[in-house]
Parts: structure tokens; sequence; C-alpha cells
């Protein structure tokens, strides 16, 4: 007996078609087997799914409130659809979904017994949001609890039972399983930890100190297998079977691959390109300014200095890139455009006259 459960998701009336039409979306006479409600005045599908969605009303911050859970046993065990209904029930207790809304329904269109669950994160009355944080963790160690107590064989997830899985081969996932029907290789079995602490053993006797990749795949050549890219790593296999290279355990001179290094591209760079940054910059201008002000020039040299600050700049925007120049006369043309000028200081009209000291209104002018 084991329990599978996926990401949660935001639309109940899509898992409630799913559970009942599969992913074909084709009615099958013998998909549903048995549906009961818990937490819910229906068992239909479709009404309890459109409940769930009502109450999740009352937090609107939970933006995927739909969780889906799956228990399923082994081919030589028959549950009863009390038993799967018992078991559902302690599930979601043991879990912390006991007030929870939930949907329980049993499949009858697989050699082996299953059921599903659709529930509701968020509790109907509170809004409370219930997290599915670790929750493999969680529901493999309620799966083991429940399997002793009804007399089921408990199957335990690789991650949370390396005791128990260690020399247990992985299958491929339904994602690999589903691929590999396109014609993607991606139904190998994984190999076990032990049986791939084993191959990392006889490598490691083989390589000498400093060996590098050309080293590596002329001994797995020796066992059969070969080194192949697979996602963002490299595993080590054959056309049936496979195991991550990061498994393997190799001593010191493959102890930190993980991936095949790629020569890193070279880079012309040239060393006077780069400009540093000055702390502070000083021009012409600012020189003969403050010139100046001591009283050495006068305005007549700072606005020469200024037209030869222009005339540069000019210069270099003329023979620079073609975008600088587009956006100079793009500014130009909208400063002639717009007619921008500068800002004249008018005067208040509630001001005092100089000459008899009266508020000057707008009424009359000839008092000012």
């Amino acid at each position: 007996m084991l329990a599978r459960t996926t990401k949660p998701t935001a639309d109940f009336l899509a898992l409630a078609h799913y559970l009942v039409h599969g992913k074909s979306g084709k009615a099958r006479p013998d998909r549903v087997a048995w549906t009961t409600a818990h937490n819910l005045p229906t068992d239909d599908p479709v009404l309890a799914a459109q409940l769930m969605a009502a109450a999740t009303e009352l937090n609107p911050f939970t933006v995927k409130p739909v969780y889906h859970l799956m228990i399923a046993w082994g081919l030589d065990e028959h549950p009863t659809p009390d038993v799967m209904q018992t078991i559902a029930t302690r599930t979601l207790e043991l879990a912390g979904l006991d007030e929870h809304q939930c949907l329980i329904m049993g499949h009858g269109d697989t050699p082996h017994a299953h059921l599903h669950m659709m529930i509701n994160r968020c509790h109907p009355v509170s809004g409370k949001t219930w997290k599915p944080s670790h929750d493999w963790r969680l529901f493999d160690r309620i799966m083991r609890q429940l399997a002793g107590e009804h007399g089921f064989r408990f199957v335990p997830a690789h991650a949370f039972n390396p005791e128990l899985t260690d020399a247990v081969p992985k299958k491929p996932n339904s994602r690999a399983t589903y691929a590999a029907r396109r014609g993607a290789r991606t139904d190998r079995m994984q190999w076990s930890q032990a049986a791939s602490r084993e191959l990392g053993a006889r490598l490691s006797e083989k390589l000498e100190h400093g060996a590098g990749w050309d080293d590596l795949e002329f001994a797995l050549a020796e066992e059969g297998l070969s080194l192949e890219p697979k996602s963002r790593g490299l595993v080590v296999g054959n056309r049936t079977s496979y195991a991550k290279l990061s498994s393997l355990g190799v001593a010191a001179t493959a102890r930190s691959w993980g991936k095949r290094p790629s020569p890193a591209p070279k880079i012309d760079r040239d060393p006077g390109a780069r400009k540093q940054r000055p702390i502070f910059s000083v021009d012409a201008v600012d020189i003969t300014r403050a010139l100046a002000a001591w009283g050495l020039l006068d305005a007549s040299d700072v606005r020469a200095a200024i037209d030869e600050a222009q005339q540069q700049r000019e210069a270099r925007i003329t023979s620079g890139p073609p975008g600088v120049r587009f956006v100079r006369d793009l500014k130009t043309a909208l400063r002639s455009a717009t007619s921008l000028s500068q800002a004249r200081n008018i005067p208040s009209k509630n001001r005092r006259s100089k000459s008899n000291g009266r508020l000057c209104g707008t009424r009359s002018r000839d008092t000012c």
C-alpha cells in the first residue's frame, strides 16, 4: 500500500472531470466503482466540486485550493470498498484534514485496487488553509501505520526509507512512462543504491589517481556500459537500466564529477577597453569657472570654454553611432516642437506696492 500526491491546483471541476472520465475525456462505465463524500452533502462529483469552490471564498488568498491524493494497493491485495473508505477517512484524520471537505472515489479500471481523494485545502468554516509542505513524508508515514493496522504490505518511498529501499530498483515515474510511449528512452529502470555502490567500487579500483573522462569511459565499456547525458547531468547505463553518475560514489579521481566539463568559450578582452569610472570628473569648463570665481578670468573666458566643450561634444556625437545622432536629433525636434523656455518670475497678485505699501489687487491697476 502506498500514497501518491500531486501539486495543488486551482480547478475543482477539472479534477472532478478527470476522476470520472480520465485523461481521454470519454465516458467509461468501469472507471468509477464507488463514490463517498466526507463533510459534503452530496457524492456527485460536479456538485461536490462546486461546493468546494464556493467554500474557498472564505479565503481568497488561497490560489490553489485543490489537493489530489491517491492510495493504491498491490496486485495480490484485494481490499473491500468498506476497508478502502475506512483507510481514506483515517488518512484524513492523521493528516489533519478530517474537518475539510473531501470526495473519495474508488476506481475499477486497473488491475490493482486504488482510490482518489479530491480534498479542499480551505477549511469550510474557518477558511484556514492546510499546507502541503513535506506531504510525501507525511503520507509515507501514514501509509506505514495504516498498512500495519489493516494487514497490507507497505511499499516504502525511496527518499524516506533508505534502509528498506537500498536494494530495490526504482521504476520510471508517470512522466517518464508517458514520454516513452512517444519514443523517448525514459522507460528504463534505475539501479538500486546498493548496485550503484558496487559498480562505483569496481570503477574506483580500475581508475588511477589523475584519471580523466576517457579513462572513465574505457572502464565503463569494459562493464558493458556507456556514459550518457540525461537532463542536467550524466548517467551510466545500457539499453534496459541506468544509474546516476553521482550515485556511484567513484573514489578520489571522480568524486567531484557531476557533469562532463565543457571548455568555456574564449572571449577576447582588451584590457584598455574597459574604462574605470573616476571618483570625480573635472573638465575645462569647471576649471575656467573656478578661476573666474577667484577673479583670474572673466565671463568671456567662461563663455569661450563652454562653446569649446559644446563643439567637442557635437564632434563626438557626429562621429559616433547612428543611434546617438538619432537621439540628439529627436531631442532637438521635441525641444522646438514644445517651445520649452525658462520659466518667468511672475509676481503674485497680492503684493505690496513699494510706493505706498498698499496691497495691489486685480480690479484696479492705478492703485499700484
